[in-house]
């Protein structure tokens, strides 16, 4: 069987369009990973996202902020503070008017007992946003650990009155 070099370019054309669409193929999967999963599967459907630079349009700034911010959950679960709280800067500096990002910082201040910090991050993510349930209840738990339970607990009422049910199961 003999193939023109003509013949034998569209074949090698068909499979690099059918490499290339499985390279979108896995980095939505590493997106949806990053979104959805957990622990270290998480933390490296994130990086991997991240690396594939498919999100460094201006367009795509937000999901490339949720990308560095979903890791840092997944680092702060692994109680590795650090790398956390890098990746949250990162997603604040990739979007500042992400309130996930600084809600999710707050909590990574939180978690290390930094309540100071954590309520300054809070109070971003209400500003940029005033209906943000988990952030008014995350800023009123961290406003009762550092001993001001009246504001705590108005923090606590108004998210409760945005979104019934918050904190059930932690109360």
């Amino acid at each position: 069987m003999r193939f023109s070099i003509g013949r034998l370019l569209s074949v090698f054309a068909v499979a690099a369009v059918m490499g290339l669409g499985f390279y979108r193929s896995a980095a939505a999967d590493d997106r949806e990973t990053c979104k959805t999963g957990s622990g270290d599967a998480a933390i490296e459907a994130c990086t991997r996202a991240i690396a594939s630079k498919k999100y460094k349009a201006r367009k795509q700034k937000r999901t490339l902020s949720l990308l560095y911010t979903n890791r840092g959950v997944e680092y702060e679960r692994k109680r590795e503070f650090d790398k956390a709280i890098a990746d949250h800067d990162e997603a604040i500096k990739i979007d500042p008017k992400n309130p996930l990002a600084y809600n999710n910082r707050g909590n990574t201040y939180a978690a290390k007992q930094d309540y100071t910090r954590a309520i300054a991050d809070y109070d971003q993510a209400v500003k940029l946003n005033a209906k943000y349930a988990d952030a008014y209840y995350n800023r009123g738990l961290a406003k009762r650990n550092k001993g001001d339970w009246a504001a705590g607990d108005a923090d606590i009422a108004q998210a409760k009155q945005l979104q019934p049910g918050i904190g059930a199961a932690a109360n």
